[in-house]
């Protein structure tokens, strides 16, 4: 009898650790039409921790403290409208929303602020950005001008929408969802990808995504898979001396006596603008209706390092004048689908 009791025992152990029997693999895939929109509801925590010297006043005016400790929360509505992309397969998502409802706290250069007095560089820009996908959710071009080198610099270092992303998960104006396999898969299943977008420099950004299956659940009535995914970033650099050397000197009258000129050109010697973001990474939690060929829901969980070195003239003295920041940025931002076709 003790026999059959325990035998009854693991028999029971082994079939609450199976659990939900896994649904057969198909194929995953976003459906994506022109002329459709989704909204999703937005909710983004943000940890910025910033150290500044030198003189922020080249930076186009912008107020850039010392050093900062900030916490931002804020709520918004985001419309995802979807139109036909440059290439068949293709689709264009236009990307609209602003952070209306925003709150901060933390102290500025040992001051303490809120929603009231929002720094400059924890400001929440409106986001409005197209990224082109396919039916797979790749990303084949991601918004944001790379040709304007200092559009928004520091204003968009706090959500840091509606520009080229600089690391994975911080843009809260992206795509919702992972990439999916081009083969059949159920719980357990496991793919990876490898992003290449352009930058500033010669290589291109290039991000590493893993996701697996991990589940079934049921969202809101209906019945979802549950993809965790990983997204690394590699180092990224810029150096921008070269092109303010080239904007410096085509500012340089004709005639100038060779004095002047070596002068000069020691000067732009000088000229130093390096950016760089540190190894970044992004964990993520997607629940995807697989039927309705869309995200449902998303949680992301980001973090990355943006440093500044910079040393050029000054527009009005020409003396040489230098900036050095770092910012930690340490970021979680959730969506959840409010309409859709199938919303």
């Amino acid at each position: 009898m003790k026999r059959l009791l325990s035998l009854v025992a693991v028999l029971a152990v082994a079939l609450a650790a199976c659990g939900e029997p896994s649904p057969d693999a198909m194929q995953l895939s976003y459906s994506l039409t022109s002329g459709d929109e989704f909204q999703y509801e937005v909710g983004l925590e943000q940890h910025i921790e910033m150290t500044a010297s030198g003189d922020a006043a080249m930076l186009a005016g912008e107020d850039v403290p010392g050093e900062a400790s900030v916490d931002i929360a804020g709520t918004a509505t985001f419309t995802h409208a979807i139109s036909d992309g440059p290439e068949p397969g293709t689709h264009e998502v236009h990307i609209t929303g602003e952070f209306a409802d925003v709150s901060v706290t933390g102290t500025v250069d040992g001051e303490s602020v809120d929603s009231s007095d929002v720094p400059d560089f924890a400001a929440m820009e409106p986001i409005d950005v197209t990224v082109v996908v396919d039916e797979q959710g790749n990303i084949i071009h991601e918004g944001g001008d790379i040709d304007d080198p200092l559009g928004g610099m520091l204003g968009g270092l706090g959500a840091l929408g509606g520009g080229a992303n600089p690391a994975p998960g911080l843009d809260p104006g992206q795509f919702v969802g992972p990439p999916l396999p081009d083969e059949e898969v159920t719980v357990g299943d496991t793919w990876s990808d490898e992003i290449e977008t352009p930058g500033l420099s010669e290589d291109p950004i290039t991000t590493s995504i893993t996701s697996t299956v991990t589940g079934v659940e049921e969202l809101d009535g209906v019945e979802v898979l549950v993809i965790d995914s990983n997204a690394t970033t590699s180092l990224i650099e810029f150096d921008l001396a070269e092109f303010f050397a080239g904007m410096f000197g085509a500012m340089a009258p004709e005639g100038t006596p060779p004095e002047e000129t070596a002068e000069f050109e020691a000067m732009m010697d000088q000229i130093q603008f390096l950016i760089s973001v540190d190894d970044s990474t992004a964990d993520s939690t997607t629940w995807f209706d697989a039927e309705a060929g869309m995200a449902r829901q998303s949680e992301t969980a980001a973090a990355s390092n943006i440093s500044m070195d910079m040393n050029i003239p000054d527009e009005e003295t020409g003396e040489m004048s230098g900036f050095v920041m770092d910012m930690t940025l340490d970021q979680d931002v959730t969506y959840r689908l409010i309409s859709g076709p199938t919303g």
